[in-house]
């Protein structure tokens, strides 16, 4: 159960009154990839095999068409003979355990945010740039009022943190109590569908942060909107990767941070 009710206290104006809130039902979860602790987070307990995809993605340690990876639960599926899974995952209590036999060394999110880095200094001039597609600024404002309307935890109750991707049209969202979490859950969901990464853009209800932008430059994703603000090295990434960086897009407005040849403005 993901939402419980409590019985609160409200003070408004002056005036008190007793009523039942909706309030998030925090879990904790451990990700093991071959014995090894790789992930520890607090989550909203859904689409955890989502998010299991987008961590071992965007941490590098499978990738889009490697042998047509597949998650398997040892209690639930039969296989047929001689066929083992490449991924075997088991559930006890807050952990979770993947055996895998087809997995790359990857890397943590501090040493891909440094990776990173390490190619923006003084001495490096900015990668050029091919912009080859571009999108109409009220498109993009649209997509966030579609956003904002989508049926969620987030919109329910306002304790998680909501992510996005969309085409012409929004095609996948999750909720989290992170707003990491829940960027990798939608990740995790276009990688388990027929969708290029590269083709969307991302639409996020927190903070973009230097490593939100890390998993845009993992993915291939070129443009990524928030209602909330970025943050300066988030901006430098995005700036010098060639993703467009847009923020406090709601209300008909929206800031451009990145990359701004990439949205019609006229």
């Amino acid at each position: 159960m993901i939402i419980s009710k409590k019985g609160i206290i409200r003070y408004k104006n002056g005036v008190t009154e007793k009523l039942v809130d909706s309030v998030i039902s925090e879990e904790w979860f451990n990700l093991y990839l071959n014995e090894k602790l790789i992930y520890q987070t607090p989550v909203l307990d859904q689409e955890i095999e989502a998010l299991i995809y987008g961590l071992l993605f965007v941490k590098g340690h499978i990738k889009v068409g490697a042998n047509g990876l597949r998650l398997h639960s040892r209690a639930a599926t039969k296989l047929r003979p001689g066929r083992s899974p490449l991924l075997d995952i088991i559930k006890k209590d807050r952990n979770w355990y993947i055996n895998a036999t087809d997995t790359l060394p990857g890397q943590s999110f501090r040493q891909m945010v440094e990776e990173a880095f390490n190619y923006i200094n003084d001495d490096n001039l900015q990668p050029a740039f091919k912009i080859t597609k571009k999108y109409n600024a009220d498109t993009i404002l649209d997509l966030m009022r579609d956003f904002q309307k989508l049926p969620s935890v987030y919109h329910e109750t306002g304790g998680v943190h909501m992510a996005a991707f969309a085409t012409d049209k929004i095609l996948f969202w999750a909720d989290d109590v992170s707003r990491r979490n829940s960027v990798d859950k939608v990740i995790g969901k276009v990688f388990l569908s027929d969708l290029n990464l590269k083709d969307g853009i991302f639409v996020s209800s927190g903070r973009i942060s230097s490593d939100i932008v890390i998993r845009m430059i993992k993915t291939g994703v070129k443009l990524i909107a928030s209602v909330s603000a970025p943050m300066d090295k988030a901006i430098r990434l995005a700036d010098y990767y060639g993703i467009t960086l847009c923020g406090f897009a709601r209300g008909g407005r929206m800031n451009i941070y990145t990359h701004s040849e990439r949205v019609i403005t006229d």
